[in-house]
């Protein structure tokens, strides 16, 4: 996750550590430029208050699943992103789903490990027309 403005969060890079179901700040300040730009320079990404970034493992779950479990990832992960987009319109905000971004550059922003493999960015805020 990226911070730019949230209240009672500060700016930078977080990871979601799921077993103790928080937030882990592992870069400090504001990377919201340098991820829009990593997003072949979709602007709206730099102005969001937050953007989350979801990544999958493939290989926690071809372990289990053998190939297939590729696809589990990918499901996954669209399941997760409807349930944000879900909580995010109960909020009265809005989000948009980017698949178009340099793999290896969002990782080494987001520091993500090798064996991460970056699948969307969801851009938070308010609707503005």
């Amino acid at each position: 996750m990226v911070v730019r403005r949230v209240d009672g969060v500060k700016p930078g890079v977080y990871h979601y550590l799921p077993e103790e179901h928080k937030l882990d700040r592992i870069l400090e300040g504001d990377i919201s430029i340098e991820l829009a730009q990593a997003a072949l320079g979709q602007t709206f990404i730099s102005k969001a208050p937050v953007n989350l970034v979801f990544s999958g493992v493939f290989k926690r779950t071809t372990k289990k699943y053998g190939e297939r479990g590729v696809y589990y990832v990918y499901m996954e992960a669209g399941h997760a992103a409807q349930n944000v987009y879900l909580q995010v319109q109960s909020l009265g905000l809005g989000t948009v789903t980017v698949g178009a971004f340099y793999d290896e550059e969002v990782k080494r922003l987001l520091k993500l490990s090798e064996e991460e493999n970056t699948l969307y960015i969801k851009a938070i805020g308010k609707i503005s027309f």
